[in-house]
């Protein structure tokens, strides 16, 4: 445990809470399941944790852990009425809290960009190890401005078809958006219109983002040795078979050869007949059956995050 907390400590150089941001492509991946899971295995770790649900469509954080609404959301920050630390509230579980979502969809707010920008400051202000967002669903301007800044990228699909696409259109919003920063805008919008041509089948040779930025001026070549240092992590879930948990290696291999991304592929975790009975109960499934075969699954994510280097003394 000494070992873990001491990396968990390491990993953050900020001095503030680690900061792990939960996407997916499309809605139904296991998004909130995920970030939950993870955020109670972490606490069983001995961390401390608060969760932000970020799923301004569909906030229920609050229902995967077996709590009702809470009196205070983001409404309240996002109007100016409390700080973040204002809005955080406890849980029936030790060392979770959480930071109640946008659930009061009659009166929307838009979460913007500076939202993002601001709320990012402000979560690494939060007292305690590590603060999980939980975005929603789609590369979003806003989703994809705090997913970039976050310690821990997670993205989480399904072996559905529709996911796995969705899974790969999230991937290249997120590259441009990291590529437009540094491109010259003119440089930037040619990416963008070579990149709808490919979409549309107008190239019989496959588009690949390195390929492109060495042979047109305006970019920085060495883009994607950056992104590799801080790769995003893909989870499968909801996983029926051994070709279902193996589609991680697929796409990383893809990400690799079309995308030139480091995709880290994080773990496969199992279908569930319990995950879905747990939320009808809502009672989170680690909660209500701790000794699951996804328990150790999600136990095995988070030490690869916080202290791989004891995976590899393992095995």
């Amino acid at each position: 445990m000494e070992k873990l907390v001491h990396s968990a400590k390491k990993h953050n150089k900020g001095g503030g809470p680690s900061l792990w941001v939960t996407a997916s492509g499309k809605g139904g991946a296991g998004k909130t399941f995920v970030t939950s899971s993870l955020a109670i295995t972490l606490t069983k770790l001995g961390y401390s944790v608060i969760i932000v649900d970020l799923d301004a469509a569909g906030a229920n954080v609050h229902t995967a852990l077996g709590q009702n609404p809470a009196p205070v959301s983001l409404r309240n920050w996002l109007e100016g009425q409390k700080d973040l630390a204002g809005i955080v509230t406890p849980t029936n579980l030790p060392r979770l809290s959480f930071v109640q979502g946008l659930w009061d969809s009659w009166c929307p707010i838009e979460l913007s960009v500076e939202n993002m920008r601001k709320l990012a400051a402000e979560l690494r202000t939060l007292r305690c190890d590590f603060v999980l967002v939980d975005l929603g669903p789609g590369a979003t301007e806003a989703h994809l401005e705090l997913f970039r800044g976050a310690d821990e990228k997670i993205l989480v699909s399904t072996p559905e078809p529709t996911s796995i696409e969705k899974t790969y259109r999230f991937l290249e919003a997120y590259i441009c958006s990291t590529l437009r920063d540094s491109a010259r805008p003119e440089a930037f919008e040619d990416l963008l219109k070579t990149l709808r041509e490919h979409r549309h089948r107008r190239h019989k040779k496959p588009f690949s983002f390195r390929g492109h930025l060495r042979e047109h001026e305006g970019f920085q070549i060495d883009h994607f040795e950056a992104l590799s240092r801080s790769p995003v992590r893909l989870v499968i879930n909801a996983c029926r078979s051994q070709v279902n948990a193996e589609l991680g290696y697929s796409m990383k291999s893809v990400c690799s050869k079309y995308y030139d991304l480091g995709l880290d592929f994080l773990g496969a975790l199992d279908f569930d007949n319990a995950v879905w009975q747990s939320v009808k109960n809502k009672e989170q499934v680690l909660i209500a059956q701790p000794f699951t075969p996804l328990a150790g699954q999600f136990l095995a994510v988070c030490k690869h995050l916080i202290a791989p280097e004891e995976l590899r003394a393992v095995g």
